[in-house]
């Protein structure tokens, strides 16, 4: 591993268990009712901020742009799609921002793989490190180096949000054909546990044919750069280096679909104590998206039907964090 990646890996603690108790234990003695998930939330927030009392979040959203499988069979628009909703966040045009700004929440888009390129303006940088990643079943998805430094570029901005003294962040993907990276890392986690597949993935042969395919592949989750290069795609490195640096800055970290869930069972695998810091969000009809809850043993909070992209998922959490803070500030 990279002697910096390792060096911040090594600089993630757990939060401050002491706080959050202090937190639940305020509130269990109200004599009011609480909501369960808003106490959830609170205690997270105590533990990581190290206070019953924290102040207002500073919040943000990132997107995540890259397209997937760029050389697979599927790819019929060529990028056409992504950029037009890219273009469209860029514009302030989408409604992911309008929910944001209501939210008080900025946002920010990260070109990390796009086929086809956006020009670069307030709110939107160019990362690219390749124009798309290649599927997976033809080869690496990615190389070390493309893999690298997707990553870094991930933490450079999450240690550059954390400078700029945000404590909340949201996480968002754009791109084409992000599922099937999702759904192929996410079954990596359970090639030990193929048995606990969704039902549809185990009728007929195909259960027999992901386990051919995963071994042929040589996809191990126990090596998660190596699973990366193998099968990920820029966007999900460069979220994996963003939750590290968040939670080593002890930034809350909000997440929804199953691109960004992707990330986060990838961020877990590096190092434990991330678990502390990311909170799930929206609750998707979506088996890649539920193969990740149960994995991370996770429960989200609300159900945000079925839009599941561009981030409005991660801004409804970041909401209802809002909620939490001003509900401990109030009662406690």
């Amino acid at each position: 591993m990279d002697e910096v990646l390792k060096q911040l890996i090594s600089e993630i603690t757990p939060m401050d268990i002491k706080a959050a108790g202090e937190c639940y234990q305020k509130l269990s003695d109200l004599p009011i009712r609480q909501d369960g998930n808003l106490s959830y939330l609170a205690g997270r927030i105590a533990g990581i901020r190290g206070t019953v009392h924290p102040d207002m979040l500073k919040k943000a959203l990132i997107l995540f742009a890259a397209d997937h499988a760029v050389d697979g069979g599927e790819n019929k628009t060529k990028g056409k799609n992504s950029k037009a909703d890219a273009l469209e966040i860029a514009t302030g045009r989408a409604p992911v921002n309008k929910v944001a700004h209501e939210a008080r929440t900025g946002v920010l888009l990260l070109d990390m793989g796009l086929e086809e390129d956006i020009p670069e303006s307030q709110g939107v940088q160019n990362l690219k490190v390749m124009h798309g990643s290649h599927f997976w079943v033809h080869g690496q998805a990615m190389t070390t180096d493309e893999m690298l430094d997707a990553m870094f570029s991930g933490i450079q901005i999450g240690q550059n949000l954390a400078d700029e003294h945000y404590t909340a962040v949201g996480l968002g993907n754009v791109g084409e054909r992000a599922l099937l990276t999702a759904f192929i890392l996410t079954a990596a986690f359970y090639r030990d546990q193929m048995d606990e597949l969704p039902g549809h993935l185990k009728a007929g042969d195909k259960l027999e044919k992901l386990t051919r395919l995963m071994d042929q592949l040589q996809l191990d989750w126990h090596d998660p750069l190596d699973l990366l290069c193998r099968a990920g795609s820029p966007d999900i490195a460069a979220m994996t280096g963003f939750i590290l640096a968040a939670a080593q800055r002890h930034l809350l970290i909000v997440f929804d679909n199953a691109v960004t869930g992707a990330a986060v069972l990838l961020a877990e695998a590096l190092c434990q104590e991330v678990a502390d810091y990311v909170c799930p969000s929206a609750k998707y009809n979506e088996p890649v998206h539920q193969m990740q809850m149960k994995k991370l043993q996770l429960k989200p909070f609300v159900d945000a039907g079925s839009i599941s992209d561009q981030g409005m998922g991660s801004v409804i959490g970041l909401t209802l964090l809002d909620a939490a803070v001003d509900m401990m500030n109030e009662q406690l």
